[in-house]
């Protein structure tokens, strides 16, 4: 059993995986919050959800006592969100396909070149969403840092783990575009 299915298979479980971790984490001057794309997808209900330490807090208290511009910023931002939404699920459909490619490659005890294809392909897009993702991160670390804060990253598990997805799926289809894994013929 060659190793090409089971590298798109982990790769797109990854991706899943990552699709429910922190993808922006930011620790600046005692806010600290972090947002994952599932998060993006659903929306926030409260502010508190995402701010933690002292802003949090009081996000909290301010929320357990009706305050109508808190109540509006969160209206606002799940409006902005909203927007975004299917192009976060758009960025997390390849790792889907790795998983689905990987599960049937599995299942069927053979990795062909269209499913390496597939493979190889889906775990570039998600590489290449990765990078666009990781552009977007140090650009906010630069501007936060240019407007005189301080943070070390914005960058949560859930980028760093969307980067292994799409390597993962990269190499396990390019080593099926190599050497395809056949069934032994029956004679």
């Amino acid at each position: 059993m060659g190793a090409a299915k089971f590298l798109v298979l982990v790769g797109g479980i990854v991706g899943i995986v990552s699709f429910f971790m922190p993808l922006i984490a930011v620790k600046n001057s005692g806010i600290e919050g972090a947002v994952s794309a599932f998060q993006i997808v659903k929306g926030l209900e409260t502010a508190s959800e995402v701010v933690k330490g002292a802003a949090g807090e009081a996000a909290a208290a301010a929320e357990a006592a009706g305050s109508e511009e808190l109540k509006k910023a969160a209206g606002e931002a799940n409006e902005a969100l909203s927007t975004v939404k299917n192009i976060v699920l758009g960025a997390y459909a390849p790792s889907l396909l790795m998983l689905i490619i990987g599960a049937v490659a599995v299942g069927r005890k053979q990795f062909g070149r269209l499913g390496g294809t597939g493979g190889f392909l889906f775990g570039l897009i998600t590489l290449g969403v990765w990078a666009i993702l990781n552009a977007a991160s140090n650009e906010v670390a630069a501007d936060i840092a240019k407007a005189g804060g301080s943070v070390d990253s914005v960058k949560g598990i859930g980028m760093h783990l969307l980067m292994v997805a799409g390597a993962a799926g990269l190499i396990g289809g390019l080593m099926a575009l190599i050497k395809p894994e056949r069934k032994d013929p029956v004679f």
